[in-house]
């Protein structure tokens, strides 16, 4: 039998800013990395996968020292590339790379001639809650989705929540759609050290004990409630312990930082850190924390909580989209809607913090242990060995 090839769209995985959609390409290709090296050491016959990317991002490629999953170069630039995707003006892609089954991880497919797909799609934000969206960006995805649903035959997403919405938005049979979940990865997120923390915290200018808010500051992550909710704390709180509020800008934040600063002028202790935090200094930031506090309007899945699980760090998250899914008993839900509830939750948190903590950095961990991103690629293959 021929052997199968496998073909993955990389621009999400070469791209300059990671974004969440990057990591997730990451997470799903180092777990097809190690199934194939653990189905190569049995002697059985393994898919060829390989990842299309533009001839100027080799290197970025190479970076991620990947053991058996190689590369296909497109004859066109990043910029060019990207460029005539987010148009629809590429050429069919298997006409360059050849007859395969082709992943599509980023919610819109590229044009394929004479070969079979499936989709990531990783929520419905778009659709459904358009009022938190770059207006542009949701009018494309609005666009695209659509048609790249009409071009495939399975669709991947990342929970069940999802899998939910996109089933019920777009008409689809429920077994026609997969989950695969995100998942961390324990290498990367464990329980750092005290003195390891001390460290980064210098090197990002982080003073003092801190509340961690991790999330791209943008409407939907909800971050108004919480600096109001924070600053409105007893000040036997909010004076031992700051608001860490630690992402990258995105949309509609004006009012926000308009908000921060006029309580930062009236003496609350609303940090950033000095610059962007590095992928690999996150696990201390967020083993430095004493809670990570998560009040989202909506995720598809909200690898934030899971990363604080991981590194021992109490959570507290809205109960809202997959969030429930996400945290399961490990942390405390509460509905965002009523503010009281999260002011009540982080009061209660900060009441017995010490043993809450120890109950988190042992349970934390195990929790999120659950979701692995070798089970989740093996969904990947299995999704691909049913399309014919």
């Amino acid at each position: 039998m021929k052997r199968q090839n496998i073909f993955i769209d990389g621009l999400g995985l070469v791209e300059g800013h990671f974004s969440g959609i990057g990591q997730y390409i990451l997470g799903i290709i180092r777990g097809l990395d190690e199934i194939i090296d653990a189905t190569s050491y049995e002697g059985k016959e393994t898919p060829i996968i390989r990842v299309v990317i533009p001839y100027d991002s080799v290197e970025k490629f190479k970076s991620y020292k990947f053991k058996h999953i190689g590369y296909k170069k497109f004859p066109l630039s990043f910029r060019v590339m990207s460029g005539l995707w987010y148009r629809g003006k590429l050429p069919p892609l298997d006409l360059w790379c050849g007859r395969g089954r082709y992943i599509f991880p980023r919610f819109v497919s590229m044009p394929l001639l004479f070969s079979k797909a499936t989709l990531v799609i990783f929520d419905l934000s778009y659709e459904l809650h358009r009022q938190y969206s770059d207006e542009k960006n949701a009018a494309f995805l609005s666009k695209g989705v659509k048609r790249s649903v009409s071009r495939v035959k399975k669709i991947i997403v990342i929970s069940e929540s999802v899998k939910k919405e996109v089933t019920d938005f777009y008409n689809i049979d429920p077994s026609n759609v997969l989950v695969a979940t995100p998942a961390t990865d324990p290498r990367l997120f464990y329980r750092r050290s005290p003195k390891e923390i001390e460290k980064v915290k210098r090197e990002y200018g982080i003073q003092g004990d801190y509340i961690l808010a991790l999330s791209n500051l943008e409407p939907r992550k909800n971050l108004g409630t919480l600096v109001n909710t924070y600053c409105n704390l007893p000040k036997d709180i909010t004076n031992k312990i700051g608001l860490l509020l630690v992402g990258v800008d995105g949309w509609k934040t004006e009012q926000l930082f308009q908000d921060i600063k006029k309580k930062v002028e009236l003496g609350y202790n609303i940090l950033r850190p000095s610059e962007y935090i590095l992928d690999k200094d996150k696990p201390a930031i967020i083993s430095g924390a004493k809670m990570l506090v998560y009040p989202s309007h909506y995720e598809g899945f909200g690898m934030p909580p899971l990363e604080a699980l991981a590194c021992g760090t109490p959570v507290i998250s809205a109960n809202n989209s997959s969030l429930p899914e996400v945290l399961g008993n490990a942390g405390k839900m509460v509905n965002i809607d009523k503010p009281n509830e999260l002011s009540q939750a982080i009061k209660d948190y900060m009441k017995d913090i010490d043993h809450i903590s120890r109950l988190t950095i042992t349970n934390g961990p195990e929790h999120a242990r659950r979701f692995s991103w070798v089970k989740s690629a093996q969904v990947f293959l299995d999704v691909l060995k049913e399309i014919d």
